[in-house]
């Protein structure tokens, strides 16, 4: 069956983003800097569940680098005890690109994940960039002796 373009486009854009986020992870963990940020919000995240058990939270913060503010966020996942959480207006660690501030994240950020998002990413693009098997329609096998008898 011949893949549709459409169908090759959207593993191709969702194979990018995915390259794209895991090539984010990875370079702040290697390469990123830290520094000191202003917690500017706390929101309680709500997931597709909405389970009341679910305590994720969404922080955001604001950080100067040579003059200029940028902003960010991370989520904090599984607060069973809201007390552990920084206040606004309270400074927290943050990681960010020294040639791309706009880029950054929290500093307890791990390499897996980007590694994963990363090797899935390129997953999804070999799909989309690879030439379509072409197939051959059915036809009736010939044989050397077409009676045997």
């Amino acid at each position: 069956m011949k893949k549709s373009i459409k169908n090759r486009l959207i593993l191709i854009a969702v194979g990018v983003l995915l390259v794209l986020v895991g090539v984010r992870g990875v370079a702040l963990v290697a390469v990123g800097k830290k520094t000191q940020a202003t917690v500017t919000e706390i929101k309680k995240a709500t997931g597709q569940s909405n389970d009341p058990m679910d305590h994720n939270y969404q922080i955001s913060y604001r950080f100067t680098v040579e003059g200029k503010q940028y902003n960010g966020g991370f989520t904090r996942k599984k607060v069973y005890n809201a007390a552990t959480l920084p206040s606004v207006g309270a400074m927290v660690s943050v990681r960010y690109i020294a040639q791309a501030p706009a880029i950054n994240g929290g500093s307890d950020t791990t390499p897996l994940g980007g590694i994963l998002l990363g090797v899935l990413g390129l997953f999804l693009l070999f799909l989309g960039l690879k030439p379509a098997r072409k197939t051959q329609p059915l036809a009736h096998q010939q044989t050397d002796n077409p009676d045997p008898q």
